[in-house]
């Protein structure tokens, strides 16, 4: 049997007994350099607001309880990915505090347009079964998106424009939470708030809107006044009837008997001052009014 072939470049190559013990050696040293590498990758950090739902990538079970707030160790390093991460906090969207203006029609298809946001949360307790019905925190997202589209369309569905542009326009952001709470609830999301911040109906429909405004607000100066002309008027009259039963009385209390007396008083006053001449109208040497005998008698004293 012929011996076996080796390359020139290895020929002079031999495996000492000292070098076999030197190779030895590098291998636990290998394997501790491997297993440094290793450990960031098969750890998995959970924040303090913050819940993970743990799911092994092989047999795909999910463990039945959630891990709060801690570090925990996957290995191998392969699947490090095993643990799925919830936020606790409340999520706005859109992000930044602003809004989303969508359309929907209403129940005389009427298109209107809703700027409007929401608010919500995962309710820690409740995050497993979320895992299992909707998915990762991405599905979360999308399925409370599409949650909140379809609730904004069932509910302004349930107005008539006239209502939602009036009284009930107040009732929108009550009614769409309603409806989001009953379809996120049991799957373990809490709609914390919807917000509608502008109803803006088509061009036409706030045309002639504001031209009904702008004539109600007229009718309703134009009523104004003629309260004040009539309060007005009223008070007119009222003054016209003080001063006909104020001459009513006069006239009733002012008598020939008294006239005369009171004349006859007037022309003693008169005359008690110094310089005043007195003239009376006589025909006859006698006065040209009738006084009675009572008040002569109390003229003369």
């Amino acid at each position: 049997m012929s011996d076996p072939i080796i390359p020139r470049e290895f020929r002079n190559i031999s495996m000492t007994p000292r070098s076999l013990r030197r190779s030895l050696a590098m291998v636990p040293v290998a394997a501790v350099l491997l297993f440094a590498v290793m450990v960031p990758f098969s750890c998995t950090t959970v924040a303090e607001y913050e819940v993970a739902v743990l799911k092994n990538p092989i047999t795909g079970n999910v463990a039945p309880e959630s891990f709060p707030q801690g570090l925990y160790f996957a290995a191998p390093a392969l699947f490090w990915r095993q643990y799925f991460q919830y936020p606790t906090r409340e999520i706005q969207y859109p992000t930044g505090g602003g809004s989303e203006k969508a359309q929907a029609l209403t129940s005389d298809q009427l298109s209107i347009t809703v700027d409007a946001a929401y608010r919500y949360q995962v309710v820690p307790e409740k995050v497993v079964d979320l895992f299992l019905v909707v998915g990762d925190m991405r599905d979360v997202q999308e399925y409370v998106y599409t949650s909140y589209r379809t609730a904004l369309r069932d509910a302004i569905a349930e107005l008539s424009g006239t209502q939602i542009l009036s009284t009930e326009r107040l009732q929108i952001a009550s009614r769409v939470q309603e409806i989001m709470d009953e379809e996120l609830g049991p799957k373990g999301i809490e709609v914390v708030r919807f917000f509608v911040r502008e109803i803006q109906p088509p061009p036409a429909v706030r045309e002639a809107i504001e031209l009904k405004l702008q004539r109600e607000q007229e009718v309703q100066a134009q009523k104004f006044q003629t309260e004040i002309v009539m309060e007005q008027a009223e008070q007119k009259r009222q003054e016209a009837l003080g001063i006909r039963d104020a001459q009513t009385i006069i006239g009733e209390s002012l008598t020939s008997a008294y006239l005369s007396y009171y004349y006859m008083q007037t022309l003693q006053q008169v005359g008690q001052k110094e310089g005043n001449v007195i003239i009376a109208p006589t025909e006859g040497g006698n006065l040209l009014f009738n006084v009675p005998t009572s008040i002569r008698g109390r003229g003369g004293q």
